[in-house]
């Protein structure tokens, strides 16, 4: 039994790192990459990495070509474009649940929250950002009790959170309206304030793609090219 768990154990870690490690562009679009390469960056067996890979391609995040080998797939910005979309449908309402139900200890771990994002943004620290940024907008979803649609989101967003975080490499990326955007969520929230919440949630969504032509334009092989598929 110990071993069953272990084993399971094991995939699991070998498929969050892998993930991780995707998301993040250390391994980027295009690389090709491998069990053997794979197994020894992370210090994991390779039989756990094989079985990340077969369920990292489940949802196109590796293509594994016949002949040729394992490549990180390009972002695909349609399937970005309609996470956004679908973020922009439900999140006001979980804002709003959120701001009914919520702890005062949650709304404690937000400020918190919105304090590590700042000192992150001073030393454009990329990874804490992104990941204090996945954990402000999680933090909402918790506490309105929706944690398994956040859950069920993040095998939808994964397109978008690897555009999400490249957008982070561009060198005049204005850090302060992301802030003051989190910030200005945090305030209407804490008011109870339904437009307010609405307007917030909506501008910050639609930032994320604000940026997409000079992302285009800095890292042009890392898309899908729309035009030709």
């Amino acid at each position: 039994m110990d071993e069953d768990n272990n084993n399971l154990n094991m995939r699991a870690d070998a498929y969050n790192r892998l993930k991780y490690q995707i998301l993040h562009g250390v391994y980027f679009p295009g690389q090709k990459i491998s069990e053997k390469i794979v197994s020894q960056d992370l210090g994991i067996g390779r039989t756990p990495v094989r079985e990340a890979i077969i369920r990292l391609e489940r949802y196109s995040l590796v293509e594994v070509v016949p002949q040729s080998g394992t490549y990180v797939t390009r972002i695909d910005m349609q399937s970005a474009e309609n996470a956004q979309f679908l973020r922009r449908e439900i999140d006001p309402d979980i804002l709003l649940e959120f701001s009914i139900n919520a702890s005062p200890e949650l709304f404690d771990r937000l400020e918190d929250n919105l304090n590590r994002q700042v000192e992150a943004a001073k030393v454009s620290d990329n990874n804490l950002f992104f990941d204090l940024d996945e954990e402000f907008h999680q933090l909402f979803y918790i506490g309105a009790k929706r944690q398994l649609i956040w859950d069920w989101l993040q095998t939808i967003n994964m397109q978008l959170n690897r555009y999400r975080w490249l957008r982070l490499e561009v060198a005049d990326l204005n850090w302060d309206t992301l802030l003051e955007q989190h910030q200005n969520i945090f305030q209407a929230v804490k008011e109870r304030n339904v437009e307010g919440v609405r307007f917030s949630s909506e501008a910050h969504l639609r930032l994320m793609l604000s940026e997409m032509p000079s992302l285009l334009a800095k890292f042009p092989d890392y898309f899908v090219d729309t035009d030709n598929e």
